[in-house]
Parts: C-alpha cells; structure tokens; sequence
C-alpha cells in the first residue's frame, strides 16, 4: 500500500507541474541589434524567418525596465517598458499558476524597434562647438564637468 500511494504522490506531482515563464521579446528592424536590458548586454535580435524565433530575454520580478538596441550604422534607440504584472501573478493565485497549473503560461511583454540609419558626423561643427566650450569656460569649470562624470552640478 505505501508502494502504491508514493506512485500515486510522484504521479499528482508530474500532474501538478505548473509553471509561468515571463519573457520579453526584442525584435528589431534591421535584425542583429545588440539587446542590452537596464545597461546589461542580454542578446542579439533575430531576423522574422530564424528557426528559434523572435529574440527574448526571461526576466523574474516586474516593474519599470529601460531598453537600447545599438547597431553599427545606426543610431542607437532605447525607451522604457513597463512591465505589469497579470492578475494569475497576485497572491494567492500565484501560488495555483506557478505550482498548480498542468500547463505552461507564458507572460509575453514585446519591444519592437525600426532603427533608423547614422548619419556621418560632421567633424567641423564638432571642432567649433569644442573650440566654443574651451572659450566660454574656465579650466576649473572643466575639471568639475570631467569630476562629476559629465554633468554640471546645479
């Protein structure tokens, strides 16, 4: 009898195996963007026809997310995506949709980008606006620029 309920246990088990996958998905035009997720490289986004399907990135906890997708030749593009949890994620039903559930939910959150061709700098206006920056500043004001990593201290 024991033999038989721990097989029946193992079996509601196997049964009982939900889980919630939460993905973003990255998908860019042109493909082969570089993916980075709050300032860390996650990936590369994937062309429409690639066997694995689109570019995603798991992630565990919600909340506000920033994005870049940089690629060579093109200008840099980034934003924010909020990701809100659904109402299976709340307590106490979390609990049935992670453990309980006989099927695989997948949150699906998407970030869909056109980048848009770099154009060539102009390294002439670039040489006057620096020519501009020594004359109306003093050496002081640029080692507290270079001090605060960037930015004037209001």
């Amino acid at each position: 009898m024991p033999r038989r309920f721990a097989s029946l246990l193992c079996l509601c088990l196997l049964l009982c195996a939900g889980c919630v996958e939460r993905r973003i998905y990255v998908r860019s035009d042109p493909p082969g963007a570089d993916v980075y997720i709050d300032g860390e490289l996650v990936g590369q986004t994937r062309p429409a026809q690639h066997p694995d399907g689109p570019f995603y990135v798991n992630f565990s906890y919600y909340g506000r997310r920033e994005w870049t997708l940089r690629k060579p030749g093109y200008r840099t593009a980034s934003g924010e995506i909020e990701l809100v949890a659904p109402w299976y994620e709340y307590p106490p039903i979390d609990f049935f949709a992670e453990v309980l559930a006989p099927w695989k939910i997948v949150d699906r959150h998407e970030i869909s980008q056109k980048l848009v061709k770099a154009e060539p700098g102009d390294v002439e206006e670039l040489r006057r606006r620096a020519a501009d920056f020594r004359e109306e500043t003093t050496m002081a004001d640029r080692f507290e620029f270079a001090a605060n990593k960037g930015s004037w201290r209001r």
